[in-house]
Parts: structure tokens; sequence; C-alpha cells
């Protein structure tokens, strides 16, 4: 017999304690001591890093301690969430609470509640409402996650250009399943729920399926690879940042814009013209537009693929290049309430002393029991006196989310457009966005981000 095993079994006979040895690890350093886990701490006899212990993250929780999390979480998206029931009813949002309640009885710590959480924040069917992974960096330091990428198309797995039949016995279907259960996107789609599970693959399917270290993938043609588990702690798992870039190819021009972030610009409702000579996208947008104009180009290609959103002022920038009379941005913005009952767990508290000051009633007003910012914050966005012309095309994809869906539907809704894409992450209608509140849950820990603002086309 084992004589692990026999040591065990004798201190369950005898009434005895054991104790299993602890698991340490090198720090990822990119060297074979990588994958090599160690009884003992002290150095790495490989590379000299000191030694950590592995699987001291997730702390244990009674269950009244998630209970009371999942409460104050639920007790918030009623209070101040404005568009909880746009895609489900208040009773069908009510069972899922309950059914989650009720799965919180076997619950035993943070990933528990992280997971229980997740469900709940995915049944809101909001790309901009999120739960935080708690232990995102201890699991990227202390695990071999799975060691890429891989794509997901037309809710199918591939893997260096392989269809994917199966991981460690989970099926493709299984894996798909599983994943987007913990997903949150614009009206539960799938696409941008697939966006979500495919930009941190090793870590989703880690934490909400399988913690293996070793991976058997059997793809479509019954080809069968064993990979080994890789360390992200040093490398990370999102995706480098991405200039922008505008080319003049022939009669057409390319722009391309991966992202709409930009510290030096604001919002769609502040002055463009000085945000386009001081703020870095809008600067670009800017000398791209003159020259795509100056070059006679007869049709513009914008590409928003992998694009997830930023800034709205840069995006209006544009917007005013391309249609030839005064529009606005949104069509309205709701708010749900200037009351926050949750409070005390909410980090940035400025924010909400400021929804409930008298200063923020001043910009809002009541319409039939809603309330929404007044018209004076929605200006008229006027074009610009040398537009473009012709004809405009968009790319995008499964990623294509926020600012990036703004661009295509007030393009849609203001000129001709042809849209190119098989896939697109959000909403082209509505959205909840704008500001953010941070929910601190008190026994766990957990961060969860929740907009505050219904944005409509």
């Amino acid at each position: 017999m084992n004589k692990y095993i026999l040591c065990l079994l004798v201190a369950i006979l005898t009434g005895c304690s054991t104790e299993i040895a602890a698991t340490f690890m090198c720090p990822p350093c990119d060297q074979s001591c990588d994958i090599t886990k160690f009884n003992h701490d002290g150095p790495c006899p490989t590379c000299g890093m000191e030694l950590t212990q592995m699987g001291t993250y997730d702390e244990k929780l009674s269950r009244q301690q998630i209970e009371e999390d999942l409460q104050i979480l639920h007790q918030t998206l009623l209070s101040n969430h404005p568009g909880l029931y746009d895609y489900q009813t208040k009773d069908d949002f009510s069972t899922i609470f309950k059914s989650l309640m009720t799965q919180a009885a076997s619950a035993k710590s943070v990933m528990d509640e992280y997971l229980l959480a997740s469900q709940l924040i995915a049944a809101v069917s909001d790309a901009h409402t999120y739960v935080m992974h708690p232990y995102y960096q201890k699991v990227l330091q202390e695990e071999l996650l799975f060691p890429l990428i891989p794509k997901i198309d037309g809710n199918q797995i591939f893997i260096e250009g392989r269809r994917v039949r199966s991981v460690n016995g989970h099926s493709e279907a299984r894996i798909l399943s599983r994943l987007q259960l913990f997903a949150n996107s614009d009206g539960s789609t799938i696409p941008y729920k697939n966006a979500f599970v495919e930009m941190e693959f090793p870590l989703k399917y880690f934490t909400f399926l399988d913690k293996a270290s070793a991976f058997e993938i059997v793809f479509e043609n019954e080809e069968m690879k064993t990979m080994q588990g890789k360390s992200y702690f040093m490398k990370g798992l999102r995706p480098k940042v991405v200039a922008p870039t505008f080319q003049i190819l022939g009669d057409s021009a390319l722009l391309k814009i991966p992202d709409w972030e930009d510290e030096t610009a604001g919002s769609f409702n502040q002055n463009l013209t000085e945000m386009e000579q001081v703020s870095d996208l809008g600067k670009f947008i800017g000398q791209s537009m003159k020259a795509l104009i100056a070059a006679k180009s007869k049709r513009l290609i914008i590409d928003l693929r992998g694009n997830k959103g930023g800034k709205s002022g840069p995006a209006a920038i544009l917007l005013s290049y391309l249609i030839d009379q005064p529009f606005k941005y949104y069509s309205e913005i709701q708010v749900l309430s200037d009351t926050f009952p949750t409070k005390e767990f909410i980090s940035n508290k400025a924010l909400v002393e400021f929804y409930e000051s008298d200063d923020a009633r001043q910009l809002i007003e009541e319409v039939g029991g809603a309330y929404f910012f007044k018209e004076a914050l929605l200006p008229l966005i006027l074009p610009k006196a040398d537009q473009f012309t012709g004809e405009v095309e968009l790319l995008v994809d499964k990623y294509t989310l926020s600012v990036s869906t703004d661009l295509v539907a007030i393009l849609q809704k203001n000129r001709e457009i042809v849209i190119k894409g098989v896939e697109i992450g959000g909403s082209l209608a509505h959205y909840c966005a704008g500001n953010y509140i941070n929910l601190v849950l008190p026994n766990s820990g957990i961060h969860v981000n929740i907009p505050l603002q219904r944005l409509k086309y």
C-alpha cells in the first residue's frame, strides 16, 4: 500500500491528526523550474528565486457571510442599475437570485461566492456590469494555466487553426456552455460572451471548469495533442495596447482604431473643437480625416475589430466628419435613482455623494416616473465644414462594444453605411455605462462594477 495512504488511514483510525505537506513553486522565470513543485520553502535550486507557497489564496467564508454579500449585491442592482429589466422580467431575475441563494448553502469560500456572484451578474445581461476576479494576480502567480489563447468563432473553438473536439474530456459544447454561464454581455448575446471567454481563456478555464495543469486536446479529426500548463504571471493575459493607423490605398483609405482609450480626451458633450486640437486620439482622427478629404478618396474603411470602447469624445469627432447635419450622440440618458441604500459598501463615495446632491438634481428631470438627464446635457453635434461624402464601410467583430457600437449605431441612424462582420459584440439600441460605482462586498472583498446610466441612441 502507498506509504502516504497508509499513514492517512492510521491517523483516521486512531483519531490523530496528520499534516499534509505544503506545496511550493518558483515564481515564473521562463526556466524549467517554472513547472516544478517542491515540498519545502527556501531558494529554488535551479534559479535561486525564493519559493512561494501554493494554494493560499482562497479564504474560507461561512454560509451567513456569503448570503449577506449576495444580498448586498442584489440590493445594489435593484436600487441603482438602470437597465436591470431590459432583457428579462422582474420575476425572472428574482427566480435566478433565489436559485443562487439556495446554492449558497453549499458555498464555503471566496471563490465559491465569486462563482455565484458571476452568475448573478451574467443574468443582468449587461457587458459593462462585471465582477472582478478576487485572486487574479495570485492565480497567475501560482498556477500553470492553459498554455495559449484559442480562437472562438461561430461558437466553435479553434487552436492552431484546427477545431477542438475536447480538452481533458470536456467537450467543446460543454466548455463553451459552462464558461458562457459566467460571462456578461449586452442582451446575453453569444458573440460577446465568447469574446469575454476568449480574451482570458486560461484564467476562465481554470476558474470555472478545470484546475488541471496539463491538457489533452482532441481535435475534430481525432488527432490528439498534450500540452503542459503555462505561467502568465509576468506576461499577463490582456493584449498590449496598439496605436491607431491610417493608410490611403488607391481611391480608398483604411482607418484602424484598436480602442477609444485616451486619457487626454473627454466625452461627446464637451468642446469637440478643442478636444481635436489637444487630445492624442482627437488630433490623430482630425489629421487622418483632413488627409482623406484632401486625397479625394472615394471610400473610407473604419476597422473597429477588437475595439471594446473607451472615451466617446474622439468618436464624436470622427462622426462630425461623416454626418452632414446636426445630430445627437445619444437620444436620452436615464438613471434609476438618486438614493444608494448600500453606499457604505461603495468605495467611490464621491460619485455617490454627487448623485445625492442638489447639484445632480438640477441636471436630472422626472418624466413619467423615470429619471433622465436634461436635454441641455445632450447637445446637438455640428458637422464639420469639410465633410467626407464618399462610401463608409465598417469592419466589426465580437469584440466591437461600447463606444465602437456608438459609432456603428449613430452612423446607421444618420447616413448609408456598409457593415461587414458576422458578429458584433454590443447592442445597437441601448446599453448601460457612463458613471460606475465600485461595490466592495464586505465579507469576501470582491469588487463589482455597476454602471449608473442607460444610454439610448
